[in-house]
């Protein structure tokens, strides 16, 4: 008995990765660039320039050519079931919090080409790159 109970401490937390690790596997996350990548993303006129902050957090400073796709408001689904899933979308938002969501929503609902700002419009400014008002 002994040994099952052994055996059950060592084979939980292996199974319980292996569950952690199927829930959300690399195909199903959208990819987390540097700024410098970013910036150089942001620059082709392809690529589509998502900030999913508030209206008036946009309104504080944004980056030169950025959508508003607010992930907080209710109707953040709708709109991005309006974007076509076969472009490529950047996306950011203050510190990267809010757009790791939203990547994932994106993800979840077919968008293959989602690529988000590793800590977002502050690390953007904290590099010194230009930003709008």
């Amino acid at each position: 008995m002994k040994n099952l109970a052994f055996l059950g401490l060592i084979f939980l937390p292996i199974l319980g990765t292996s569950t952690i690790s199927y829930a959300q596997s690399p195909a199903d996350s959208a990819k987390v660039v540097s700024v410098e990548k970013f910036q150089k993303l942001s620059s082709k006129k392809k690529n589509i320039l998502i900030d999913v902050r508030t209206p008036e957090e946009m309104q504080e400073g944004h980056l030169e050519g950025a959508l508003n796709i607010n992930f907080l408001s209710e109707g953040f689904e709708n709109e991005i079931k309006q974007l076509d899933k076969t472009e490529t979308y950047l996306l950011y938002c203050r510190t990267g919090k809010r757009t790791a969501k939203a990547g994932v929503a994106m993800k979840a609902a077919g968008f293959k080409k989602v690529i988000m700002l590793d800590g977002g419009i502050t690390a953007w400014k904290e590099q010194g790159k230009p930003i709008e008002e």
